[in-house]
């Protein structure tokens, strides 16, 4: 007796269990596609890439001299005479030895070659004189 009544009570349990989210839902198979790759669109992308990666490493090459000029820039276009007065002026300050002319001309031309500045000599009262113009990369530096 005692059996029989356990198996209608699971019988009814059964009967009375609520439905569950699946029973009310009816699944249907949906096909997707793959997108397709634009080429064209990532050789522009990795083009971009490129050329910002080699900003940063140009960045990166700069040792504390040659930010310390960088920094003495005050204008876009600078004599050499006035940029060796700043630089030189911020060094003593700080009890360091002054730049020689040669020095600076020097460190210049070696931020010429990496793109942060250009040269020009500008003759000036019957004398020749070297200006540096500060480039974009250079003037993200400073500015």
């Amino acid at each position: 007796m005692f059996k029989k009544n356990k198996n209608k009570k699971n019988e009814k349990d059964k009967k009375e269990e609520p439905k569950i989210a699946k029973d009310f839902v009816n699944l249907t198979h949906v096909e997707t596609k793959k997108q397709k790759v634009d080429y064209k669109g990532m050789v522009d992308i990795l083009s971009q890439k490129e050329a910002y990666d080699e900003q940063q490493q140009f960045r990166k090459k700069l040792n504390t001299d040659e930010q310390a000029i960088m920094t003495s820039f005050q204008k876009k276009r600078m004599l050499l005479d006035r940029i060796w007065i700043i630089t030189n002026q911020s060094r003593i300050q700080m009890g360091l030895d002054g730049y020689k002319r040669e020095n600076l001309k020097g460190i210049l031309d070696n931020l010429v070659k990496m793109g942060y500045l250009k040269y020009e000599a500008v003759q000036y009262e019957s004398k020749f004189n070297d200006v540096y113009i500060l480039t974009e990369l250079g003037e993200e530096q400073v500015f």
